[in-house]
């Protein structure tokens, strides 16, 4: 009897705690920028997203350009919102839709001017891999979308020291300069090119790329030399600029 009773207390244990704990609950996938679960937070960026990437009517999408950027005052902000994969997904897509655009009277300037600024302020705020990586998920010809605007005789100097700082934040990771970057070398050569420029700032950005391309032990030789070696029968403006690149990148003296 006392046998039969201690089978039954273990039989109806075991179907408490079935009963209780159940099947495991899904894992929540946590978000590789933020480490955060995906949808436990808000997306506040939702709404004005929508109308910067959806809307047809200009002044609605430049106003709601105008008011991501405005909320996108500090790093925090900024990962709150690349944290949400999608947000990303969207500034990309507005980024390249306005590319194809170049030189169309469809073309939005402004509207692509802050595309690529929160996309720079969104890659400099991340030191990390994620940013970089969602973007060249987001779209495959990102590079050659950047190679375009540096080629295009109409894009703005404005939008090409733009998205030189956009490209140079990028190159700041060496993992994404080695899995991603250095297998466009047409990029770099148009960036070089860009050197030639008289606007100070657009030179400084292209600099400050080569640095960091510098900066990268395995990039010296392919990167540097190649563009040191192309610049020894250019003079004139150069020669200014060749002695600011020596003094920054710590490189021997080069006779033109």
């Amino acid at each position: 009897m006392v046998r039969i009773q201690w089978t039954i207390h273990i039989i109806l244990q075991a179907s408490i705690t079935n009963t209780m704990s159940g099947p495991p609950p899904p894992k929540k996938r946590k978000n590789a920028s933020s480490g955060a679960p995906d949808g436990d937070s808000p997306n506040e960026f939702e709404e004005v997203m929508g109308k910067m990437k959806g809307t047809t009517d200009r002044e609605v999408a430049l106003k709601a350009a105008k008011k991501l950027k405005a909320m996108l005052p500090n790093g925090a902000k900024i990962k709150d919102f690349v944290s949400h994969k999608k947000n990303l997904e969207d500034l990309v897509a507005v980024f390249t839709r306005e590319t194809s655009l170049l030189g169309t009277s469809m073309y939005q300037e402004d509207l692509h001017k802050y595309s690529i600024s929160i996309l720079a302020n969104c890659c400099y705020t991340d030191k990390s891999t994620s940013t970089g990586t969602q973007i060249r998920k987001a779209s495959r010809g990102f590079l050659d979308q950047a190679v375009r605007i540096f080629e295009s005789t109409t894009s703005n100097i404005e939008i090409r020291v733009s998205m030189c700082r956009l490209i140079g934040n990028l190159c700041n990771n060496k993992d994404l300069v080695t899995s991603w970057l250095s297998s466009n070398t047409i990029l770099f050569d148009r960036i070089a090119l860009l050197l030639e420029s008289t606007n100070d700032n657009l030179v400084t950005q292209c600099l400050r790329i080569f640095l960091s391309l510098s900066n990268h032990s395995f990039t010296r030789v392919s990167y540097l030399h190649l563009f040191i070696n192309y610049k020894r029968r250019v003079g004139g403006m150069f020669k200014y600029n060749r002695k600011k690149l020596q003094t920054e990148l710590r490189i021997p003296r080069i006779k033109v």
